[in-house]
């Protein structure tokens, strides 16, 4: 159903327009991109990831239409594999997200047997708690993002996604 590519630069307008939509950062508003050129230093980040690491996030595109539904996927962090997944809204409910985590689940495995996934979110994003539930991955606690809004955290060792 979907075609999965390394976030690249030439995902650029799709990766800012999908980002700076208020209707994706409903529950985080001041974490919405606020120009093309922070997304780019964003993507650059991403970038990086992969050269350094063989894997990061992707694009997520439609395997029918070639349609960008939005970004997803696993990136190393300090501590362990952050998991992220942002979705147009006429994506959302399709199962995507999960569809994507469970692909990037072996991958952090192969890189580095016993990999740890994390999912961080805004405490009142039910829909994203609600992928991360569905994933079996468990509530760890909660506390202040980086921006100051309350988030919970959750994990899973990548090796039990896959079983």
């Amino acid at each position: 159903r979907l075609l999965l590519s390394a976030v690249a630069l030439e995902d650029l307008e799709e990766f800012y327009a999908l980002n700076s939509d208020p209707r994706v950062y409903q529950y985080e508003p001041e974490a919405m991109h606020p120009d093309q050129d922070h997304s780019e230093s964003v993507i650059g980040l991403f970038v990086d990831d992969w050269a350094r690491w063989e894997l990061g996030y992707w694009s997520v595109r439609s395997a029918t239409n070639g349609e960008y539904l939005g970004c997803a996927g696993v990136r190393r962090n300090e501590v362990n594999w952050n998991i992220y997944y942002r979705f147009h809204p006429s994506a959302w409910g399709n199962g995507y997200a999960a569809e994507v985590i469970r692909t990037a689940a072996p991958c952090a495995e192969a890189l580095e047997p016993g990999a740890v996934l994390q999912a961080e979110m805004h405490l009142n994003n039910m829909p994203s708690r609600h992928v991360a539930e569905e994933l079996g991955l468990v509530f760890c606690g909660s506390g202040p993002s980086l921006t100051g809004a309350p988030v919970v955290v959750y994990q899973l060792p990548a090796a039990e996604l896959m079983s």
